[in-house]
């Protein structure tokens, strides 16, 4: 895509994490971008001061017959005014993915991909990289606290990406090196089971072709499997023994997770990780079999993990007041839910109060059963209601059916009484995880301040 050709780039739904990002990078390349979202973000008005155009409010009139590519993302139906006028005026339309995917044309892309862990796994892949003078360009699912963004534009040889499978869009990217975290069963409102979504990752491990690099997680069963399909290198990392990149003798000392790294059976080095929990040991063990694979020393990498702090919503303390902490996290997955209350017990010896806002019906009904394991070792459960994400009410998927399926009882509350029932129940040396994917964050945040006034 050269600048000469294309000048005006507009996106529907600009004020998205995956799509501000694109923007962003695009305004630093000399682009002309416009796009409208639904209301006025943070996210908008940093866009809006780099030179953006933001319109508030997803209007017919916003579509000007100057644009040369209109970027939608699947969140974005065929009902929306704005696509209507698109398609009504004949301009071309591209996905998301597949404007990411002209981003990597030039550059050799790090797509990291997996069920869960992939925002941070990417961040860490970019900020250690960043730290060491790469210069990547950056689009990751989540805020670096060192660059301020999602994204960056960089005159470095490689770009950083998470590859979004949700919708199998990813398939749609130009890979160099494939990072894949793990295969599970979720997006079940996307893929019809675990075999729709086992072919999705083999088509998506085979996309760098003989000349290309696929990082594979070997703790992942799923994942080991997609060895045999990648045309080009493998190397694997995790606690397997027969990892190439393996992690070992696991402690933690002063509030720091320590793993001793070994590649092929040689001690590298340790790495001294400020995140809590297994599943961020693995990530970083990810993010050094990537950096080592494209040059970089492991010192290098154990110095750029060491400054990692989390990408935003990702175990995030936003306060602590009373002695009670409050952590925000993206967790929506029963995976990511049991990830996320065992890092919260491994670093805290009070109780732990779990907060969850299921996020998508169809996600709810089908994965039920598993939620209700996933909170096991919480001390208190409060379910709210589900985030509908777009879509419609379904029979038997709200989140009292989650509830019906655990060992003991849990504190069902309506999101509009949510606040006002924690205020009553949480204590002084408790850790509240306030964990979902759809708009909780703003109950997180409002938490903070409503405690402050007890």
């Amino acid at each position: 895509m050269q600048g000469n050709e294309v000048k005006h780039i507009y996106f529907m739904g600009i004020g998205g994490i995956g799509m501000s990002g694109i923007a962003e990078i695009l305004l630093d390349f000399g682009y002309r971008v416009s796009g409208s979202d639904i209301k006025v973000s943070n996210v908008t008005e940093r866009l809006q001061k780099k030179g953006a155009e933001i319109y508030i409010g997803q209007r017919a009139e916003n579509i000007t017959a100057d644009i040369d590519y209109a970027v939608r993302s699947t969140a974005i139906r065929e009902t929306n005014e704005e696509y209507m006028r698109v398609k009504e005026l004949g301009l071309p339309v591209l996905h998301r993915s597949q404007m990411l995917a002209k981003l990597m044309e030039e550059k050799k892309a790090i797509c990291v991909a997996g069920a869960h862990g992939k925002t941070t796994t990417s961040s860490m892949i970019s900020l250690a990289m960043e730290l060491a003078g790469k210069d990547p360009t950056i689009v990751v699912g989540g805020e670096i606290a060192q660059i301020g963004s999602n994204a960056k534009s960089g005159n470095g040889d490689y770009l950083v990406a998470e590859a979004d499978e949700s919708d199998g869009s990813f398939l749609n990217l130009h890979p160099w090196m494939t990072v894949i975290t793990n295969v599970e069963e979720d997006h079940l409102d996307h893929y019809q089971d675990l075999d729709a979504i086992r072919n999705a990752f083999i088509d998506f491990v085979k996309l760098p072709g003989e000349s290309g690099v696929a990082v594979l997680n070997y703790d992942c069963p799923e994942t080991r499997q997609l060895a045999q399909y990648a045309a080009g290198k493998v190397v694997s990392y995790g606690m397997a023994d027969d990892a190439q990149v393996r992690g070992a003798n696991v402690r933690q000392e002063q509030g720091e997770s320590l793993v001793d790294v070994y590649q092929h059976g040689q001690l590298l080095g340790t790495l001294r990780l400020h995140v809590p929990g297994m599943h961020n040991i693995s990530n970083a063990l990810a993010a050094v079999a990537a950096g080592l694979e494209i040059g970089m020393t492991f010192d290098e990498l154990a110095a750029g993990l060491k400054e990692f702090g989390g990408a935003r919503r990702r175990f995030q303390l936003l306060g602590v007041v009373q002695n009670i902490q409050i952590i925000d996290d993206y967790a929506h997955h029963p995976t990511e839910v049991a990830a996320t209350i065992e890092a919260a017990k491994g670093v805290h010896d009070g109780r732990v109060v779990a907060v969850f806002q299921p996020h998508r019906y169809s996600r709810t009904k089908f994965l039920a059963e598993k939620f209700a394991e996933a909170f096991d070792a919480a001390d208190e459960v409060v379910l709210t209601d589900v985030y509908a994400a777009g879509e419609d009410l379904s029979e038997g998927a709200e989140s009292d059916i989650i509830a019906q399926h655990m060992q003991r009882p849990a504190h069902l509350v309506a999101r509009e009484q949510l606040n006002k029932f924690l205020q009553g129940f949480v204590k002084p040396g408790d850790m509240v995880l306030m964990m979902g994917a759809g708009n909780i964050w703003q109950n997180s945040i409002q938490l903070v301040e409503d405690l402050k006034q007890l």
